[in-house]
């Protein structure tokens, strides 16, 4: 079966090879673009840093070698292992399926209190953390370090998405909902939205879920938690319905 991954090229290494091993066909089709941002800070020592996502650990890193702190969270395990990396101890992150939700959950953060507090992520993105962070008196900054653009069409975006619709069977992997609007952006421009709507998505939380849904999506379906290897669970779950 054909999956479409719609990662940027730069991220989707694993993946692909996961689903190449589950006996699937994986078809690369880069929806975004992740382009640094150069960002400055307003002080030098906070009480807690935070990134929201592996990529914010890749494009912050170098400012945050400039700063001290005394706390480090992240959103989940993934951005957590990216940290370890470079040998940079988390002390708390959600255990299960991450979220700015679970986050603020944990004992460790909910104990912040009055305190100044930095966030490293994304342009854009939900306030959910942030406001969240501001109900205990926190001091909360953002350090934007990174943003994602829809790609522009390439003749290999034709090609490949093409393919793809030339089978009935398929599913479409969607990691964010700013993925799924550069897929529909890049359908769009190629006059295939219509016939891909009627393929399954396989997204990594019931938000995106829901966001599909509102799009005109009719079959979606959600991993267990955000890692590479819940996305291939997904597919051995389908592959057991068809036989």
């Amino acid at each position: 079966m054909n999956v479409l991954l719609t990662r940027p090229l730069a991220q989707v290494k694993a993946l692909e090879g996961l689903v190449a091993d589950s006996g699937h066909t994986p078809l690369l089709f880069p929806t975004l673009e992740v382009k640094p941002i150069q960002a400055t800070l307003l002080r030098n020592q906070y009480d807690a840093a935070i990134f929201i996502s592996a990529n914010a650990v890749e494009h912050g890193l170098t400012l945050f070698n400039q700063v001290q702190t005394n706390k480090i969270f992240t959103v989940g395990a993934a951005t957590a292992k990216r940290l370890n990396d470079y040998q940079i101890t988390v002390d708390d992150f959600p255990k299960e399926k991450p979220s700015s939700e679970a986050l603020l959950a944990l004992k460790s953060v909910s104990k912040l209190h009055a305190k100044n507090v930095l966030i490293f992520r994304g342009k854009g993105g939900r306030e959910t953390l942030k406001n969240g962070l501001e109900k205990s008196h926190n001091q909360v900054e953002y350090v934007e370090v990174y943003d994602r653009i829809t790609c522009e069409i390439t003749p290999k975006h034709k090609v490949i998405l093409n393919s793809f619709l030339s089978d009935s069977q398929g599913v479409i992997s969607i990691t964010s909902n700013e993925n799924l609007d550069g897929l529909i952006s890049l359908a769009t421009q190629l006059n295939q939205l219509a016939q891909l709507k009627t393929y399954p998505l396989i997204v990594l939380s019931q938000r995106i879920k829901k966001y599909a849904l509102s799009l005109g999506f009719e079959q979606v379906l959600v991993t267990a938690d955000i890692s590479d290897q819940a996305i291939v669970n997904v597919l051995e779950d389908i592959d057991r319905l068809d036989k």
